[in-house]
C-alpha cells in the first residue's frame, strides 16, 4: 500500500475511566484507515505505556499525536512536565512498560517542547504483528 505524504492526527488525553480506552480506539481506527492493519497491536502496547505515563506524571493536558509515513508509525505524547521518563527496574509492582517500549520500537526518545516534553517513539510498518 503506497501512503501519501505523512497522514497525522491528534487526541486529547483525558483521565477519565474511559480516557485509555478512548486511546487506543482512536489509535486503531487511524491506523486500521491508514494502514494494511501493520503496526496496530504493537501500536496499541505502546499508546497505553505512553498515555499512561503522561496521565500520570505529565500534567496538563495531554495529547497523543498518531503519524504514518511509507516506512513507519510515530507515536508521540506531549505533556506539560520537561522531565524525561525515568526507566524503573522492572518488578512485581511495575517498570516494565518502557521496556516494552523500547523492544518494540525501533526509535524512542524525549524533548522538550514548549514548557513540557514529548515522548516519541517509531515502529516500523511491518511489526512483530506480521513477521510471524
Amino acid at each position: 500500500m503506497t501512503i501519501p505524504a505523512p497522514l497525522t492526527a491528534e487526541c486529547v488525553l483525558t483521565a477519565s475511566a474511559h480516557g485509555l480506552a478512548a486511546a487506543r480506539r482512536f489509535t486503531r481506527l487511524a491506523l486500521l484507515a491508514w494502514t494494511d492493519g501493520a503496526a496496530v497491536d504493537d501500536a496499541l502496547l505502546v499508546v497505553t505505556e505512553l498515555a499512561t505515563n503522561a496521565l500520570r506524571h505529565g500534567g496538563g493536558h495531554p495529547v497523543l499525536r498518531l503519524s504514518v509515513d511509507d516506512t513507519d508509525v510515530r507515536i508521540e505524547v506531549f505533556d506539560d512536565n520537561p522531565a524525561p521518563p525515568v526507566r524503573r527496574p522492572a518488578g512485581a509492582d511495575g517498570g516494565w512498560g518502557l521496556a516494552l517500549v523500547d523492544r518494540l520500537a525501533s526509535m524512542r526518545g524525549t524533548e522538550r517542547h514548549g514548557r513540557g516534553k514529548v515522548v516519541w517513539c517509531v515502529l516500523p510498518a511491518t511489526s512483530a504483528e506480521l513477521a510471524g
